[in-house]
């Protein structure tokens, strides 16, 4: 049920429960063990398409950010050019509150002003 509730799946398609079960008798024919399987179809979840906007800051550090027309909780990365890898959002806010005390402040919503 959580799979047709979700928002992210196709309302459209089936979902499918199968249950297989496989009984073995004792010899005494006064017990019975049974195995039960259970095998679900579920609807695949909806594709997710987004844009990123690529640049670099004022370090000559990648940046990447997702363009959604600066709609709060719009999702930002920083990229370490030595290997590729997305940097840790937590130590880039710590940064981020690091440059506040520096002359520049920044919203609620992470956007940094710069004066």
């Amino acid at each position: 049920m959580e799979n047709i509730a979700d928002m992210n799946t196709d309302f459209k398609i089936k979902r499918k429960v199968t249950l297989d079960l496989t009984f073995q008798a004792a010899e005494d024919r006064e017990t019975i063990e049974c195995d039960v399987v259970a095998k679900v179809k579920l609807a695949p979840r909806l594709s997710v398409h987004t844009k990123f906007l690529l640049d670099k800051d004022m370090d000559g550090e990648v940046i990447a950010s997702e363009y959604k027309k600066q709609i709060p909780g719009q999702q930002a990365m920083k990229v370490d050019q030595e290997t590729g890898e997305i940097m840790d959002a937590k130590k880039d806010n710590q940064d981020e509150k690091q440059v506040e005390n520096q002359g520049k402040s920044e919203t609620e919503d992470g956007l940094k002003i710069v004066k």
